[in-house]
This record gives C-alpha cells, structure tokens and sequence, in this order.
C-alpha cells in the first residue's frame, strides 16, 4: 500500500503544479497554528493539501507509519475546489485515495442540479414583496457559479410575471427572508432604510458549544474578497465596523464523544446583525468560538460531518428568519416572518428543545 499511496502523492502533485494550484513560496509558519478544521482561517485548502497533508502523509510513508483509515478528503476538495481550474481531476484522485484507505467516497464532478419550486410568499403589497429563500438558491445570477440555472430574483420574477429589484442579499446557503422591491423607486426607498441602520434583522444558528446568555460583539471585519467576483475590488481596504448582538435560546449536551471530548454541546442562538458585512455572523460566531453547524469556510468540519451522519444534515444552520422596518410610504410597522422548516423542528425535539413554530 505503501508504494500506491507515495503514487498517489506524486500524481497529486503534479496535477497541483498542472492547474497552477501549487505555492512556489513557502508558507508562513504561523499559518499552521490554528484549532480550525484544515486551517480555514489561515490558508486555503489547496495550500492545506501541498503544506499539510502532502508533507505529513510523504512522512508516514517513508517512515513506514500506519496510514489513517477510514478517510475522507474528497468531499471537502469537492467543496473547496469547485471553483478552481483543476479542481475536478484533483476530486477524483483523492477520492481514489480515499478508497485505498478504506472509504469509498463517490464524487461527480458537479452535485446534481436542485430544482425549487415554486417561491414561498411571506409578504407582498404594491411596492414590496418578501419570500422564503431555500438553502441553496443563489440571490441573483452570480460570477461564483457559473453552471446554476435557477436565481431567486429570476424565479419570482417569473412567479409572479413582474419584474423585481433586490434590496439586499443572502448567502446562498441561508434561508428566510428575502425582501424584494417591485419598482426602481421603491427599491431607492427601502436601500435608504438600509443605509441608515432603520431596518432590524434576525436570525436564527444552530452552533457548536454553550452560548453565553447574551454578548453584544463589536469586531470589525476586514473584507473577504472572491478571487473572481471581487477582482478588481480594492484588495487593501481597511476592517470595516462590525457589531452583532447575541442571545442564547437552547442548550443541549448530547452523550456522543467527538475529538478528545466525551460529550458535544450544542446552542440555538438568537443573531442580530447591527451592520452588514459580508458573512457577519458566520465570522462573529466563529470568533467566539461558536461556529455554525454546516458552514464550510468557518465552521467544525467534525461536527459537520456529525449531523450529516446523524441527523442527514446537509446546510448551513443559519436561519433569517425576521425582517421589520417602518413602511417608507404607509409608515405602518412591517413585520415579515419566516418559518424555521420541519427540519430544524425535527432537529430541535431531537435536540430536547420546543418543536412548534411558535416557540421561535
């Protein structure tokens, strides 16, 4: 076995070097000092794949050490390479890697396309309409994902045979609400409402570890900019204000060792963004050591792949689920609401927490 994983090792290198993914500079030591899941917060995971696991699995097998088994690394490089120039062929050679450890892991170069039905209506008057976006829809037709087919700005246009205006955004992976203008004017109005703070969002996250009952974090955030849909962005803008209150709903410890720990601890935390930066809350949990179960970029990668085993869980546990502000032209009170879904419920008796919408 030896010898097929050192042929592994080379060929991988190689097709890193191929597709340009390969650091011809050494990387800084400090970037190996993190308790993050394949150094999310410190390298990227192709830098992970060539300073990591490259250079420890070469010396298991010049050492003749014993391997690690039951692993699995392709689905990680499904996810984190997507986007990237060889990122397919590199899936499949770990995945042939992950077989020979003993996982067989089966990729397809792209996950198969999810069709959305038809678009929730949660709020709608003549100048406004919000909807319940699903996990996994894009906002609006993005750089990111060049192969998707369905947008929520499309499909509501075509639902409701109007043509809409964004107002503001969610992350693909996040559910709830999504408010929608259905003129450039209102559009102006509400984006005025936003500018000045004047509108109040929460959200729901199911995180990993005990949440204090309440912190109000002000933290500001350094701009995470996409290699693509950010490149000609300002690359050295300085940390823009941040600030986040946190309330703590539900606890729950499950019996269930993870890691060097015995048992794992869970929270249902309340999130109110006070700014907008880009994955806020994400990376404000995460900086409390309070990652969101499912997130990818900031999260436990343990613990995710947990309530993908146990509780077959595959999104980001974060959930917009209100929106209020005062109508720019009726000036009434504005409350729009989004269901939490049957599978969080589900989660939350499971969890020993209230299961009814209402409770949340």
């Amino acid at each position: 076995m030896y010898q097929q994983i050192q042929t592994y090792l080379t060929q991988l290198e190689g097709l890193l070097k191929q597709h340009q993914l390969w650091q011809n500079t050494p990387i800084d030591p400090q970037a190996l000092n993190s308790t993050v899941p394949f150094c999310h917060d410190t390298m990227a995971f192709e830098q992970w794949l060539q300073f990591v696991f490259i250079e420890k699995m070469q010396m298991l097998v010049t050492q003749q050490q014993p391997l690690p088994s039951n692993f699995a690394i392709a689905p990680m490089a499904e996810l984190m390479l997507a986007q990237k120039n060889g990122g397919a062929v590199v899936t499949q050679l770990l995945a042939q890697l992950d077989k020979l450890l003993g996982r067989e892991v089966i990729v397809n170069e792209r996950p198969a396309p999810v069709e959305f039905g038809e678009l929730e209506i949660l709020y709608r008057d003549e100048n406004y309409i919000a909807i319940n976006k699903p996990s996994g829809l894009l906002v609006h037709r993005s750089f990111l994902d060049k192969h998707e087919t369905q947008f929520a700005m499309q499909m509501l246009r075509d639902q409701i045979g109007q043509h809409v205006f964004p107002v503001h955004r969610l992350d693909r992976p996040t559910s709830g609400v999504l408010l929608f203008a259905l003129s450039s004017e209102a559009a102006r109005d509400i984006n005025q409402l936003f500018i000045d703070n004047q509108i109040s969002k929460r959200y729901l996250a199911l995180v990993r570890g005990f949440a204090p009952e309440s912190v109000f974090l002000d933290k500001p955030l350094k701009e995470q900019l996409d290699k693509i849909a950010d490149k000609f962005a300002d690359q050295n803008k300085a940390p823009q204000e941040a600030q986040t209150q946190f309330n703590c709903l539900q606890q729950a410890t499950l019996p269930i060792p993870i890691d060097k720990y015995p048992t794992v601890r869970y929270s249902l935390v309340e999130c109110f963004p006070k700014t907008g930066r880009k994955h806020q809350i994400r990376r404000h949990l995460k900086h409390l050591s309070l990652p969101i179960i499912g997130d990818v970029n900031h999260g436990d990668n343990q613990h995710n792949q947990f309530f993908r085993e146990h509780f077959s869980l595959r999104r980001l546990m974060l959930f917009a689920t209100e929106l209020n502000f005062v109508h720019p032209y009726t000036q009434q009170q504005i409350n729009i609401k989004a269901p939490l879904g049957e599978a969080m419920l589900t989660i939350c008796q499971q969890l020993g927490w209230p299961h009814q919408e209402k409770d949340y």
